[in-house]
C-alpha cells in the first residue's frame, strides 16, 4: 500500500478549538461561522477496569494483548499490536512514548478528508501507511459532518426514530461488503504477519473500522467471541468522557438539542458487530471462509499471525 508521511506540525496549531473522537474530525467540516471554541481536553484516564490504555492523547489508544485463545491456552502478546483512536492531538510525551514501543508501522483507515482535517501527530521515525477505508460516493464523514451542521430538525430527521443505529449496522455490513474496505483489511492483516515489530492502526474514534479489524484479527487468532465483543465494547468506556464533552459543548452552542440522537453513532453495540458477523457468514458461509476467500488470508499468513502474537501455554 502506498505509504506518505502525515503532516508534522505543532500540536498547538493543529485543529485548534477542534472536539475529540467521531465528532471531531467531522465537526472540522462544518461552517466556521457555526464553530464554538472548545479547548482541548486533559489527557485521557483508562477506565478503572481496563489495564491496556496507553495513556496518551488517544482516548481509546490501547494494547490488544492478554486476551486468551479457545484452543492450546494461550494469550496475545503484549507489545505487539495497538489499536487507537485518530492521533491528531499527540504531544511531544506522547510522541516520545509511541517511539519507545517499538512500533514499526502505524496505519490509518480514515478518508482523505478525515486525515486532511485531523492529520496525525506523530514521531519521524514511525513509518505511516494511509490505508484509507471509505466511500467516495457516500462519505460516512461528510454525511455526520452536515447532520450536526443542519441543526436539531436535520437531527432528528436522520437520526431519530432508530434511523442513526441502523445507518450503523449497514455500515458494518459495508465493511465486508466493500471489496476496497476488504483489501485494506487484508493489507493491515499481512503488514501484522510481516513486520518483526509492533504495528499500530487506527481510524476516527478506534471503534467502528478498527473495531472490526480487531475482531477479524482475533478470530483469525482464535479467541473466543466473548472476548472479541468484550474488546470491541470497551470502546464505550474509553470514549465515554471525550463523546459526552462533546455533546455537551455542542449543546452548549445550541447545534445539538437531543444529543441521545448521537449516541447510536458515538459508540458501539453488541448488535453492530453482529452485523459484520452475520454479513461474513452470509457472503462467504463463515469467518474462516471470509478471511480466505473475502479476505485473500492463506494459511501461511495465519500461521504467520498465531506464531508472532500468540504466547503459548506457561509463558
Amino acid at each position: 500500500m502506498p505509504i506518505s508521511s502525515p503532516v508534522r506540525r505543532p500540536v498547538s496549531r493543529v485543529l485548534r478549538g477542534s472536539l475529540v473522537g467521531l465528532a471531531a474530525a467531522f465537526i472540522a467540516v462544518v461552517p466556521t461561522a457555526t464553530m464554538p471554541a472548545f479547548a482541548v481536553p486533559p489527557a485521557h484516564t483508562a477506565p478503572a477496569n481496563q489495564q491496556q490504555s496507553l495513556s496518551i492523547s488517544a482516548p481509546n489508544a490501547r494494547d490488544i494483548g492478554g486476551y486468551p485463545t479457545q484452543r492450546g491456552g494461550g494469550k496475545i502478546r503484549y507489545g505487539l499490536v495497538y489499536r487507537s483512536d485518530a492521533l491528531n492531538r499527540l504531544s511531544p510525551a506522547d510522541q516520545q512514548k509511541l517511539a519507545s514501543l517499538r512500533i514499526g508501522k502505524i496505519i490509518d483507515f480514515r478518508s482523505p478528508n478525515e486525515m486532511k482535517a485531523s492529520p496525525d501527530q506523530l514521531p519521524p521515525a514511525i513509518p505511516y501507511s494511509a490505508q484509507s477505508i471509505w466511500d467516495p460516493a457516500n462519505d460516512f464523514y461528510l454525511m455526520v459532518s452536515s447532520t450536526i451542521a443542519g441543526g436539531p430538525q436535520v437531527q432528528q430527521e436522520k437520526l431519530g426514530n432508530g434511523q442513526g443505529a441502523q445507518i450503523m449496522r449497514d455500515y458494518y455490513r459495508w465493511l465486508v461488503t466493500d471489496a476496497n474496505a476488504r483489501a485494506q483489511f487484508a493489507a493491515a492483516l499481512r503488514d501484522i504477519a510481516a513486520s518483526p515489530d509492533a504495528v499500530l492502526y487506527h481510524c476516527t474514534s478506534g471503534k467502528d473500522r478498527t473495531g472490526w479489524m480487531t475482531a477479524i484479527l482475533m478470530s483469525a487468532l482464535g479467541v473466543p467471541k466473548g472476548q472479541i465483543y468484550k474488546d470491541y465494547l470497551a470502546s464505550n468506556d474509553y470514549l465515554a468522557a471525550s463523546n459526552k464533552a462533546q455533546m455537551d459543548a455542542l449543546v452548549q452552542r445550541g447545534l445539538v438539542t437531543d444529543p441521545s440522537l448521537f449516541d447510536p453513532i458515538l459508540g458501539v453495540r453488541a448488535d453492530y458487530l453482529d452485523a459484520s458477523f452475520d454479513q461474513a457468514r452470509q457472503s462467504y458461509g463463515s469467518v474462516d471462509r471470509f478471511l480466505s476467500d473475502g479476505l485473500g488470508i492463506d494459511s501461511a499468513t495465519v500461521d504467520a499471525l498465531k506464531a508472532k502474537l500468540l504466547d503459548k501455554p506457561g509463558n
